[in-house]
């Protein structure tokens, strides 16, 4: 008598074992994501790639029984996207250009990245069985959250101030677990007000080793800023469309609240409040134009939706 598989126990006419994934987001996020993708990379041919969307719990896979490389990750972002997919070792995710908006020099800088919660595995061995696997796995968020506040003089003479940040990571290898640094800063929005300036930013999570993220390779662009350093770069576009720069080397600052550490209840503890010298004051310059009666531009410096997770500011007067 010849008996078949049903296509419960096959993929592709492959035999498969039976996998149950549990995700547990407890002290993750509140914020839960839409979904999430799993992938199954085959280690030394030992076994086939699967690849599936799954809910937020979890859920159900078929793999074939071998060794894999694992990678989960939430889908449907904003600004995220995702390359090198092919393999383990080079997929990552990365922001595009910040095309569209209008303003000179933003077209080589990159978004600010949205939440991302990742996790790898290197190796995980999936057995010939009839038995379904459990597997309860927990993400990580991988993209940290920023805020800072710099007084400046000269205000009233400004449209729109835009910020970004040079040297944090802008891309994150997720097989690799870490974030890599391609020289391309991360624009931010900016809010001005009386003597202030005001914004929040993100950026991918450093490789927990390294005090600095992984560069891909040395920068391009032509700076004054040593390789590795952290710069912050504020450009002030005046009534008269005049730009005003100024940058901030925040690279000791951000090490000293990569390596604030945790409490005893588990939460970060306070960074040291540290005062820059005061020819890092700001002090935007009059315009040689009487500013437009009508008024300047502006940009908000509102971010909605961010959870309590990985909020972290610099502590920049």
């Amino acid at each position: 008598m010849l008996t078949g598989c049903s296509r419960r126990d096959i993929l592709d006419d492959y035999p498969v074992s039976g996998v149950d994934i549990k995700l547990d987001w407890d002290g993750v996020t509140d914020q839960l994501p839409e979904g999430v993708r799993v992938i199954f990379y085959p280690k030394n041919g030992d076994g086939r790639k699967v690849d599936k969307y799954l809910s937020v719990r979890g859920g159900e896979m078929k793999v074939p029984p071998g060794r894999y490389s694992v990678v989960v990750y939430n889908y449907n972002t904003e600004s995220i996207r995702i390359r090198g997919e092919e393999s383990y070792e080079t997929i990552e995710a990365y922001t595009g250009n910040c095309n569209g908006l209008g303003i000179e020099g933003t077209e080589k800088m990159v978004w600010s990245p949205d939440s991302l919660y990742v996790l790898n595995i290197d190796e995980l061995k999936i057995e010939k069985s009839e038995e379904v696997l459990r597997l309860d796995w927990k993400l990580e968020s991988v993209v940290k959250k920023y805020s800072f506040a710099v007084e400046a003089k000269g205000l009233e003479y400004v449209a729109t101030v835009v910020g970004s940040i040079d040297g944090l990571s802008d891309c994150y290898c997720i097989g690799k677990g870490r974030g890599v640094c391609s020289s391309q800063p991360i624009y931010f929005e900016v809010k001005k007000g009386d003597n202030k300036v005001t914004a929040f930013f993100t950026a991918f999570k450093q490789v927990k080793e390294m005090t600095m993220p992984t560069r891909m390779s040395t920068s391009e662009r032509e700076t004054s800023s040593e390789k590795g350093a952290i710069i912050l770069i504020l450009k002030f576009i005046k009534t008269d469309n005049t730009v005003q720069e100024a940058t901030i080397d925040v690279t000791e600052i951000i090490g000293t609240l990569e390596n604030a550490g945790t409490g005893e209840d588990g939460k970060p503890t306070p960074p040291p409040e540290i005062e820059l010298p005061p020819d890092d004051k700001i002090e935007v310059d009059k315009p040689e134009t009487p500013p437009n009666p009508d008024g300047g531009g502006g940009m908000g410096g509102n971010v909605d939706g961010w959870g309590p997770e990985d909020n972290v500011e610099l502590p920049v007067d």
